[in-house]
C-alpha cells in the first residue's frame, strides 16, 4: 500500500513540475501499437490499449491532449526521410535500429543521454530512466558518436510457420533438422499439389525488401561462420547484443579492404541456397503476394504448407478463422550442413532481436517547435515497466525489454529461446549495411537473378561493383571510419 502510493505521489509531482501554460497537442507515431477500430474486413482485433494509457496520462496532464498518427504500412522509410528533412514529422516517431548509423549526422534527432540518466517520476524505484531497459535494448540505440538516440523496449523474433495437417498429409512425420531434409520435405510438399513456401520476391515493401532481406542475411551468417573473425579483423561471438557483430563502421572498411565481398565463396554460395529454395515458392513469387499480410493469408487459407513470419504474426495466428488446421512453429531453423554448402555446419541465428514495434525517438526540430518536454515526457509514461508490458500484451506479438516482465504473456518463448540459444544475426542487414542506392541495386540484382534472368557470376559481380561504390562513399563521407 505505501510503495502504491509512493508511485501515485510520485506521478502528480510529476504531472506538476511538467505543467505548463496552454495547452499542447502531442502527435506520436506508435507504429504497430497504434490504437485504432476493428474494420470489417479485419479478422482480429487490433491493438488499443494505448487509448487506455493516453487517457491515463491526459488526466495527469489535462494541458496535454495525445493525438495518434494512423499507422504507415508502406513506404515508411521515404515518408520518415520526407517528414525529418521538412521538420513536420510527428513529436514521438518509429525509428528502426539499422537507421541510427546511416543518420547520425543529420542532426535529425534528440540526443537521450541526458534525458536518460535522470531519474523516471512514472518508475521510482529505479535510479535512471536508463536502468528500467534490459541493457542490449537500451544500448541498440546507441550511435557510434556514443549518444543514445532511439529507446528501445521490446523483443522481436521470427519462425517458420507450418501447417501440421499438410505436413502429414505429405508424409512428413517431424521437423526438418537439415537443410536437405527441409528442400526433401518441399518436394514431398509439391508432388501432393500445395506450394511449400509462401513468399514474395516482389519489388515492394512486403517483398524482397522484407523476405528477401530475412533469406539472404540469415544464410550468410551461417555460410560466413569461419569467416566472420577475418571480416571484423577481431573475435566475433555470436550474441544476442546488438554492436558486437559488424556494425556498418567494420563492413565499409572489410569491403574497401577486400575481406568481404559479392564475389566471395561463401557470398555466392548464399545466393545459390536461396535460388535452389526459390522453386519451391508461389509461381511467380517476384509478382506476387506483394503484401506481408497477403503472403501470410497464403499459408492461413491452406494453399501454402509453410511461411516465415514474426512472433508480431502470433496473436493473429491464435484467433484468425481462416485457419481451421493444426499448425505450429519450427523450434529451430533447419541446419545448412557440408550436405548442401561446403561452408555449412553451424546453426542458424534467430531472425530479430531486441526492437520492433516499440522503437521510438524524438525529433530535434521538437525543441524548436515546443514539444520536447512533452514528447520525453510521454516516452518516460509509456515506459514505466507495468505500463509497458500491458501495452505489448495487448498487441500479443513483442516480449517487453525492460527489468520487470512481471505479467508479460508466455506465448513468444519459442522465439526468445531460439534467440538465447543461437544469438541473432552477425553481419549487418543489407537494408542499413550502406546506402540507401546500394540497397535498390542489390536487391533489383537478386530479384532478376531469382527469376533466372542472370546468371551467378554476373549477378555476384554486379553486386559487388555497387557494394564497392558505397562503401567508398561512406569512407569519403565519414573519414574518421577509416582503418588506421
Amino acid at each position: 500500500m505505501k510503495k502504491a502510493l509512493a508511485i501515485l505521489l510520485a506521478m502528480l509531482v510529476a504531472g506538476a513540475l511538467f505543467a505548463q501554460s496552454g495547452t499542447k497537442t502531442l502527435r506520436v507515431y506508435m507504429q504497430g501499437l497504434t490504437p485504432r477500430e476493428k474494420l470489417e474486413s479485419e479478422r482480429v482485433t487490433p491493438p488499443s490499449y494505448l487509448w487506455t494509457v493516453a487517457k491515463a496520462y491526459q488526466k495527469l496532464h489535462p494541458d496535454i491532449t495525445i493525438e495518434f498518427v494512423p499507422e504507415i504500412r508502406s513506404n515508411y522509410e521515404e515518408w520518415f526521410m520526407t517528414q525529418m528533412a521538412g521538420g513536420t514529422a510527428p513529436d514521438v516517431v518509429w525509428y528502426q535500429r539499422g537507421y541510427i548509423q546511416r543518420d547520425y549526422k543529420k542532426n535529425w534527432l534528440a540526443d537521450l543521454t541526458g534525458p536518460l540518466n535522470e531519474k523516471n517520476p512514472y518508475a521510482p524505484s529505479y535510479a535512471r530512466w536508463y536502468d528500467i531497459f534490459q541493457q542490449p535494448a537500451i544500448e541498440s540505440g546507441r550511435a557510434p558518436d556514443g549518444k543514445i538516440y532511439m529507446l528501445t523496449g521490446d523483443i522481436v523474433g521470427t519462425g517458420i510457420f507450418y501447417n501440421k495437417d499438410l505436413f502429414k498429409k505429405a508424409g512428413i512425420t517431424k521437423e526438418p533438422d537439415t537443410w536437405a531434409e527441409f528442400m526433401a520435405d518441399c518436394k514431398k510438399l509439391k508432388a501432393i499439389g500445395v506450394v511449400p513456401f509462401s513468399t514474395s520476391m516482389s519489388m515492394e515493401d512486403g517483398g524482397v525488401r522484407l523476405y528477401g532481406s530475412w533469406f539472404t542475411r540469415e544464410i550468410q551468417d551461417v555460410l560466413y561462420n569461419n569467416a566472420m573473425d577475418r571480416i571484423k579483423g577481431s573475435k566475433v561471438e555470436r550474441t544476442w547484443k546488438p554492436g558486437e557483430g559488424l556494425p556498418t563502421k567494420v563492413m565499409v572498411n572489410a569491403i574497401v579492404k577486400g575481406r568481404y565481398a559479392a564475389t566471395d565463396p561463401q557470398f555466392k554460395d548464399m545466393l545459390r541456397v536461396l535460388k535452389d529454395f526459390s522453386q519451391y515458392w508461389p509461381d511467380g513469387f517476384w509478382a506476387i503476394n506483394t503484401d506481408s499480410n497477403q503472403v501470410y493469408d497464403y499459408w492461413a487459407k491452406g494453399q501454402a504448407a509453410m511461411g516465415w513470419f514474426g512472433s508480431w504474426m502470433t496473436k493473429t495466428t491464435m484467433q484468425d478463422p481462416l485457419i481451421n488446421f493444426k499448425w505450429g512453429v519450427f523450434k529451430k531453423f533447419p541446419t545448412i550442413t557440408k550436405e548442401t554448402s561446403q561452408f555449412g555446419g553451424s546453426e542458424f541465428p534467430m531472425m530479430g532481436g531486441v526492437g520492433g514495434v516499440f522503437q521510438y525517438a524524438v525529433p530535434e526540430f521538437t525543441k524548436d517547435r515546443g514539444t520536447y518536454a512533452a514528447a520525453i515526457d510521454w516516452l518516460r509514461y509509456v515506459t514505466n515497466p507495468p505500463t509497458i508490458v500491458a501495452t505489448l500484451n495487448d498487441h500479443g506479438g513483442f516480449a517487453p525489454a525492460v527489468m520487470d516482465t512481471k505479467g508479460a504473456i508466455d506465448s513468444l518463448k519459442v522465439y526468445t529461446d531460439m534467440m538465447a540459444k543461437n544469438g541473432t544475426e552477425r553481419i549487418e542487414p543489407f537494408d542499413s549495411m550502406l546506402t540507401r542506392e546500394f540497397l535498390d541495386d542489390f536487391f533489383s540484382r537478386v530479384q532478376v537473378y531469382l527469376m533466372g534472368k542472370t546468371d551467378l557470376d554476373s549477378t555476384a559481380a554486379g553486386i559487388q561493383g555497387s557494394m564497392m561504390k558505397a562503401a567508398k562513399q561512406l569512407l569519403q563521407e565519414n573519414p574518421d571510419w577509416a582503418e588506421k
